[in-house]
């Protein structure tokens, strides 16, 4: 009788785990009440490169987390193996909310690998303001992107290295359930890994190629003007 108990309540327990649950933005999982909202106009900008955490250009949130009981930021960190210098251009954020001061948006470079940064988010190396196209709180799950364009940042991206970048979530965040991206927000003082709680934060940027790649043949021609 025991054991069908224990069972019972840890049945329960997984019917209410935040880490299942879509229809939750609270890590308590207190239940979000659909309020859906239209897809934005999609970004024209020009790029080379383009990353979004869910696997594909703009891809669409199914759930989110709200910045009282979520995180306040939402971050990822990304590997430059392109094998050329990127240049930032812009960030997409599928969020709501309204807009932001100083640290709307944020960038770490030089990160060490898959990680979150050290410091919180005042700490970040480039940052600025930022204003959700789609400015009420409670939109869930938040489906228009908000795009940030940082070309004039001059915020290059050596290749071979990692960066982190992220928003201020002011009111939901797009997410989806975790799918083997790591993402963080930042929750009671850390950066929480959304991994635990069984959700992957929808973020994206775009870069252009910065400096021309010098072939080998060039660099035996160089040299060879030295001897």
């Amino acid at each position: 009788m025991l054991t069908k108990l224990l069972l019972a309540v840890a049945i329960l327990a997984l019917i209410v785990s935040p880490a299942l649950a879509e229809t939750t933005a609270s890590k308590d999982g207190t239940p979000a009440k659909l309020i859906a909202a239209p897809p934005g106009e999609p970004s024209t900008i020009r790029y080379d490169f383009q990353y979004n955490t869910g696997g594909a250009i703009d891809f669409v949130p199914t759930t989110g987390g709200s910045h009282d009981g979520w995180g306040e930021w939402f971050i990822t960190t990304v590997y430059n193996g392109t094998g050329m210098d990127l240049i930032l251009v812009e960030f997409g954020f599928p969020c709501c909310g309204p807009p932001t001061e100083a640290y709307g948006w944020l960038v770490w470079t030089g990160m060490g690998g898959y990680v979150s940064p050290g410091g919180n988010a005042y700490s970040a190396e480039y940052y600025g303001s930022c204003t959700p196209v789609d400015p009420d709180p409670t939109t869930f799950p938040p489906t228009t992107y908000t795009y940030i364009d940082v070309s004039a940042e001059n915020i290059v991206i050596a290749d071979g290295t990692y960066f982190c970048f992220g928003y201020d979530n002011t009111g939901n965040g797009g997410q989806i359930l975790f799918n083997g991206v790591m993402t963080w927000a930042w929750w009671e003082g850390w950066w929480d890994p959304d991994e635990g709680w069984g959700r992957t934060a929808i973020l994206q940027v775009k870069a252009n190629y910065f400096g021309t790649p010098v072939e080998e043949s060039t660099w035996g021609a160089i040299k060879s003007l030295f001897r």
